[in-house]
């Protein structure tokens, strides 16, 4: 099953769209866990537990686990270890170089951490996407058009803009391929949907950064999207209610 097939299954399962993201800072954990990689896990442990039957997919923010070393990275593979296999699962490590280091790269989040799809930056070109694109089942998603005030520095520039030009490029590849569009932004989905009809768009930005889910949904992309939220849910004081009340914002059902 590739990414793409396992996402619909599980979205058909949880009738949302809910990315649960595990943006873990051990600075700000409950003070019963320990400020160290250690308690970073006991508290994914308790954040999965509480959400596994209510989110559609996970997505893990590499730099909360780099900034504890090596066994921070431990604690990250470990945690996808916690994931059910019918639970799609993102790295969000947005890495972009050489193909060469690009093959490296791939080959540590698919093969050594075992996830069914990354997050990269586009902007030195193809040859740095293309090894990811070579596993077969596993997905790309590119970003397009971010959820942070400086976008504004680069993606919007250009005739057409640089967000549009990824879009573009993406189009092709939608079957192995996707898009970032924050949902800070949420009139570019259908822009972006209308160039690249076939790629998923992950949508980070819901929650704490202001984004609003009603208004993603409300897009003619809905049925491409996965919609995370990160900090609103795993920092709130019931994760498993926020969650709950955030999948029925971010609910699901098949077009007629």
């Amino acid at each position: 099953m590739n990414f793409v097939e396992k996402f619909k299954k599980r979205r058909e399962k949880v009738k949302n769209v809910l990315v649960v993201g595990l943006d873990t800072n051990y600075e700000r954990l409950p003070k019963e866990f320990s400020k160290d990689a250690n308690g970073v896990y006991e508290y994914n442990k308790r954040v999965i537990e509480a959400t596994k039957d209510v989110a559609c997919a996970y997505k893990l923010n590499s730099a909360f686990y780099e900034m504890l070393g090596p066994d921070g990275m431990m604690t990250l593979k470990k945690t996808r270890g916690l994931i059910d296999e019918e639970i799609p699962t993102i790295y969000d490590f947005k890495r972009s170089d050489i193909s060469s280091t690009a093959e490296a790269y791939a080959k540590a989040a698919f093969e050594y951490y075992n996830f069914d799809s990354v997050t990269l930056s586009p902007y030195m070109g193809w040859d740095t996407v293309e090894p990811f694109l070579e596993y077969d089942g596993r997905y790309v998603f590119l970003v397009c058009l971010s959820s942070n005030k400086s976008a504004a520095d680069f993606e919007y520039h250009g005739n057409p803009p640089l967000y549009i030009e990824v879009a573009t490029s993406v189009a092709p590849f939608g079957d192995k391929c996707g898009l970032v569009v924050g949902a800070t932004v949420p009139t570019a989905l259908k822009d972006v949907h209308e160039i690249a009809p076939n790629a998923l768009i992950l949508v980070p930005g819901v929650g704490t950064q202001g984004g609003s889910a009603k208004e993603v949904m409300a897009s003619s992309a809905r049925d491409q999207l996965l919609v995370n939220v990160s900090r609103s849910i795993i920092f709130s004081d019931d994760p498993r209610k926020a969650a709950l009340e955030y999948a029925k914002e971010l609910r699901w059902e098949k077009s007629k």
